[in-house]
């Protein structure tokens, strides 16, 4: 079943590479709004599952492990404003909801008195655990019928792509994403 879709993949491929660019261009805008419902039908699937968690907030939990520093853990609102490119104060409200889920905590930052350093608390680890493995499993029965090598392609290409992307729509967001790429073997191979 897996051959016949790349057979059929392929020869996509190759008509559209005979029409030149534009056609390619069309072809993948069209599959990622595609790929832009999906997501979304997924985020949607989340709420219905975990009404008391918006997938926001599992991004905010995503970004402070991701970016926070120390043995702690923990980064700036600023940090997490810059990578996710979302407005400080819609940050700040994501945080205060995090905060007042008991999934973040605020702490005094010990090289500046002035700002507070924020981190997960258990049950924002355990929340992104949750999240990951609810991803995961998702992630699992669609790529079930997918050789290893497939999924690995998939992965590295993604991620080359998500920074290609990042960078062209904020030239300093490629070099801010370059976790993106670095991430995807280690992913691909899980």
């Amino acid at each position: 079943m897996l051959g016949a879709r790349n057979r059929h993949c392929r020869a996509d491929r190759l008509k559209v590479e005979g029409r030149g660019l534009s056609q390619t261009d069309d072809l993948l805008a069209a599959q990622l709004l595609e790929l832009s419902q999906l997501v979304r039908r997924a985020r949607q699937q989340w709420l219905r599952e975990r009404p008391d968690v918006p997938i926001g907030t599992v991004s905010i939990l995503k970004l402070i492990d991701e970016i926070g520093t120390g043995d702690d853990r923990c980064c700036h609102a600023k940090d997490l404003a810059e990578r996710s490119g979302l407005d400080p104060s819609t940050v700040s409200r994501a945080v205060a909801v995090a905060v007042g889920q008991g999934l973040v905590e605020r702490r005094a930052d010990t090289s500046d008195r002035r700002a507070s350093a924020l981190a997960l608390t258990a049950a924002g680890h355990d929340l992104l655990a949750a999240a990951r493995a609810w991803f995961g499993n998702l992630l699992g029965h669609a790529l079930a019928d997918w050789e290893p090598l497939e999924v690995r392609r998939l992965s590295l290409g993604l991620g080359t792509f998500l920074m290609a992307l990042s960078g062209a729509l904020d030239p300093h967001a490629g070099a801010m994403n370059a976790h993106i790429t670095t991430s995807a073997p280690q992913e691909a191979a899980r």
